[in-house]
């Protein structure tokens, strides 16, 4: 395993998941917060790529974003994930909204049939409709579960969340597929406390694992693309220098608004 960065409280690998944690000790984890690919081929001739290349900002396609790809690696992560998490805990997982391929239906089945108990879905309500055709974008969703025959970990048992979680996507960031810091911080706050570990297996750019520093928590993380390994061991080194988030620039530093991370 190739460690791109490893501090006080975090670990980041470049690799596959599924090979990564593989080698992670059982029931080491707490919480499963991730947002893979959603097999939909973004940025393959579609909206999104369009747009970029009119704006000079094209982007290199998402690795294992076509059906099968994506069914191969989140199918192998949740396989992975049964074992890492502890008995007692949440897997959280990302997978688009509406559409034509309703990913978020199989990855709730996925969940249930391969040993996790599915228990709800999580709307996040972008806000500003995006791009679409007849129905535009503006939500996606994030489907939770625990491990069967366990409970989900809840932080406090007096305390009761909307399912539906509201704001903006991040502007400007340098990862193309972005997930507000609030967002992740929404489910740490919920399912973990302080001193818990937070794994992400499609690490981006770090949001995850920065937000888990933020709120007291160790983190690891896990990315294929060493573009985006680089880019998030950065951010950690700049978060350990100073301490708190930076605001960034647009070259590629720490960024208060963040990205989830597809790879």
């Amino acid at each position: 395993m190739k460690i791109a960065y490893q501090n006080s409280g975090v670990t980041l690998y470049e690799g596959d998941c599924r090979e990564v944690m593989a080698e992670l000790p059982a029931e080491s984890v707490d919480l499963l917060w991730t947002d893979p690919p959603y097999g939909h081929g973004n940025h393959v001739k579609d909206w999104n790529s369009r747009l970029n290349d009119h704006r000079g900002l094209a982007q290199k396609p998402i690795a294992n974003d076509d059906e099968d790809g994506m069914r191969s690696v989140v199918d192998g992560m949740l396989l992975q994930a049964v074992r890492v998490l502890r008995h007692d805990s949440c897997c959280c997982c990302c997978c688009g909204g509406g559409g034509p391929k309703p990913t978020f239906a199989w990855v709730a089945q996925r969940m249930d049939s391969g040993g996790f108990d599915f228990f709800h879905s999580v709307i996040w309500d972008k806000v500003n409709p995006g791009l679409g055709w007849r129905y535009r974008r503006q939500h996606e969703m994030v489907m939770v579960a625990h491990r069967h025959g366990g409970k989900l970990r809840w932080a406090d048992d007096k305390r009761a969340a909307p399912n539906i979680w509201r704001g903006s996507k991040p502007r400007g960031g340098a990862h193309p597929n972005e997930k507000p810091l609030g967002l992740v911080g929404f489910f740490i706050g919920l399912h973990t406390v302080e001193g818990d570990t937070v794994l992400d297996p499609f690490a981006g750019s770090g949001t995850t694992l920065i937000q888990a520093l933020e709120m007291g928590r160790k983190a690891i993380g896990i990315e294929l693309e060493p573009k985006w390994a680089d880019l998030a061991a950065e951010r950690l080194a700049k978060w350990h220098e100073q301490g708190q988030l930076m605001l960034c620039n647009a070259n590629h530093k720490v960024s208060r608004d963040g990205d989830g991370g597809r790879s």
